[in-house]
């Protein structure tokens, strides 16, 4: 099942059939300035890794995170790397190497040589509902406008947002301080997973 499937179904499960969001939400200009910020980014699963452990050739190399969220690694096995940056994901391999007794202070780089293509969903009153490629500093203007733009029917003032990786957040927006480029709604970026609902 894709994950615009799972999101429509659990919205469903929830009550939420008409895409109508629960009260539970926070106004995109409440937000403190750092959530307007991108995240950093976690790995997912299918991300081809370059891990590398300095002077350890044999330990180095590419792999591939499995539909476990798991990495194997020389020495140590496997290990799980999904949802970590690459940066957690290099200090867990270090440790565990560490934990071996077989390297001294081992200093491990990871890198991400290849991922998936990030996107995200635009459900509700829009004309051409679906799940879009994300491009880098996509708005919430840019994803309504790749669906076709809002309906007649749609509520401009109960715009949201759910981000998934920020444990299903609801922010919301007025789209009329939107299209007026009023508020920090313009500098609010989609991230990959987000759902965009208009009621």
């Amino acid at each position: 099942m894709s994950r615009l499937a799972s999101l429509l179904a659990l919205l469903v499960v929830a009550g939420c059939a008409t895409t109508e969001v629960p009260d539970t939400f926070v106004w995109v200009d409440e937000l403190p300035e750092e959530q307007l910020e991108p995240t950093a980014y976690r790995i997912r699963g299918n991300d081809r890794l370059q891990v590398t452990v300095f002077k350890q050739e044999a330990l180095s190399g590419e792999v591939l995170v499995r539909a476990d969220g798991q990495v194997t690694v020389s020495l140590i096995g496997d290990i799980a790397v999904v949802g970590k940056t690459p940066p957690e994901a290099a200090v867990e391999i270090a440790n565990a190497l560490s934990a071996t007794g077989f390297i001294e202070k081992p200093s491990v780089s990871v890198a991400v040589l290849e991922t998936r293509t990030p996107d995200f969903a635009v459900i509700g009153e829009v004309r051409q509902p679906g799940s879009f490629e994300l491009k880098p500093g996509t708005t919430v203007v840019d994803g309504v406008a790749l669906a076709g733009g809002l309906t007649e029917f749609a509520n401009k003032e109960r715009v949201f947002v759910i981000r998934k990786a920020k444990e299903n957040q609801r922010v919301r927006f007025d789209w009329n301080k939107l299209t007026r480029s009023e508020g920090k709604g313009l500098r609010y970026k989609i991230e990959d997973g987000d759902v965009i609902v208009v009621e």
